[in-house]
């Protein structure tokens, strides 16, 4: 009694004759809709497509907070200026960066620039 075996050598692979899982069929084994390197190059541009979505989403938003700051420095009121600068004069006497006679003198002049205003 002889036993034979066979053994049988395909050259299919798992995907197929001379294919692979990007180059004619689908993974679930379906039909070939003749959608290889072309599936590579929509997924390329698909991504391309989504990162320009996200760069000008990114970019509006960016421009329209510093229009927006823009408006808010702008739209200060004189009084509000004076009111700030005054506030630097004292913090900046508090450190001791500038002395009594500057302090005083610089006061001065921006109780000066509210009369005029």
């Amino acid at each position: 009694m002889l036993i034979q075996r066979s053994v049988h050598i395909s050259a299919n692979g798992p995907f197929g004759p001379g294919r692979g899982p990007f180059f004619g069929r689908t993974f679930n084994g379906g039909p070939d809709w003749g959608l290889g390197i072309a599936r590579l190059i929509i997924m390329f541009l698909f991504l391309l497509f989504i990162g320009a979505i996200a760069y000008f989403v990114i970019r509006h938003f960016d421009h329209a907070q510093s229009h927006h700051h823009a408006h808010v420095t702008t739209g200060v009121s004189s009084s509000n200026a004076d009111s700030a600068a005054a506030d630097t004069l004292k913090m900046r006497f508090a450190k001791g960066e500038i002395d009594e006679d500057e302090f005083t003198r610089r006061m001065s002049i921006l109780k000066d620039h509210q009369s005029v205003s």
